[in-house]
C-alpha cells in the first residue's frame, strides 16, 4: 500500500492507538538498508495537519537543518483542538506546545505559520490550504508532509493537496508517515521507496527533548494517552524515515 499510484481520495479513519500495532522492531529489519537521505540543500519547508506531526516525524530533520543554516518553515494546518476535549482551550495548550517544541530543536529561528483549520475538517478547506502553502514554499524548496495513506483524514487531505503542488512545481517531495507505522505492516514492501536520515546524538537528544513538550499527547492520566509508549517507539529511533 505504500506505493503511490495518483491522488488517493479520504478514507476513514483504520486504526485504534490503544492496540499495539505493528511492533517497531518489524519497521526497523525493513528500514535496515534503505538508502541514506542526505541534508537537504535548500529550504526546507514541513507541513503538519496537527502541532506535532513535524516533531514526531521530523524534529532530527528540522534540527539538522537549522543548524546547518537553512532555512526551515513549519506550517500547521490545525491546532489539533480535537485529540483532547477534555481540556479546556486544547488548541492553546497545542500552540504553546509547539512553540516549545520549536525552541527545543533549534536556537535559530524556525518560521511557523499557523492556519487554523478545524481539526478533523481538513477535507473542506483543502483549496485555501493550498493557496496557504504555495505562498510559503519557494521554488528550490524540499517540501516534507504527511503520507498519503496514514489512516487519519487530516493526514491524508494535507498530503493530497502537498503532492499535488509538488508536482505542479517540480520539487522534492518527502512523506512522513504517523499513524501507518502503527496500523500498517512492512510485509511485501520491497520497492526501496523509504530513505533513512540519520540522526546525529545533538539532533537525537534536541528531538527528545521537543517531543516531551506535547505533554498534553503524552499524559497517562487518563486511561489512554493520545501518543501512548508503543507508538512513540516509532519515534525514537537513531533515524527518521521517509517516502521519497
Amino acid at each position: 500500500m505504500f506505493n503511490y499510484n495518483g491522488i488517493p481520495q479520504r478514507r476513514p479513519r483504520v486504526f485504534d492507538s490503544r492496540n499495539l500495532g505493528t511492533p517497531d522492531t518489524y519497521w526497523q529489519a525493513e528500514l535496515a538498508n534503505a538508502p541514506a537521505l542526505p541534508l537537504p540543500e535548500g529550504p526546507v519547508v514541513v507541513v503538519a495537519a496537527h502541532p506535532d506531526d513535524e516533531t514526531f516525524a521530523a524534529g532530527g530533520l528540522i534540527h539538522s537543518c537549522a543548524r546547518a543554516g537553512r532555512e526551515v518553515t513549519v506550517i500547521t494546518v490545525t491546532d489539533g483542538e480535537g485529540a483532547r476535549t477534555d481540556l479546556a482551550q486544547p488548541g492553546v495548550i497545542r500552540r504553546r506546545e509547539l512553540r516549545a517544541a520549536l525552541s527545543c530543536l533549534s536556537g535559530r529561528h524556525i518560521q511557523w505559520h499557523r492556519l487554523g483549520m478545524p481539526d478533523g475538517n481538513v477535507v473542506s478547506h483543502e483549496t485555501s490550504l493550498e493557496r496557504a502553502i504555495k505562498t510559503w514554499l519557494p521554488t528550490d524548496a524540499t517540501l516534507v508532509t504527511p503520507f498519503e495513506h496514514d489512516g487519519h483524514p487530516d493526514h491524508e487531505s494535507v498530503a493530497r493537496v502537498c503532492m499535488m503542488l509538488g508536482q505542479r512545481r517540480n520539487i522534492s517531495v518527502l512523506r512522513y508517515p504517523i499513524w501507518a507505522w502503527h496500523h500498517s505492516s512492512p510485509e511485501g514492501q520491497r520497492t526501496g521507496e523509504f530513505v533513512r536520515f540519520e540522526l546525529s546524538a545533538e539532533a537525537q537528544l534536541a528531538k527528545s527533548r521537543a517531543i516531551r513538550c506535547f505533554a498534553s499527547q503524552l499524559d497517562a492520566s487518563e486511561s489512554q494517552p493520545v501518543m501512548p509508549q508503543h507508538v512513540l517507539s516509532y519515534f525514537s529511533r537513531p533515524y527518521e524515515a521517509f517516502l521519497r
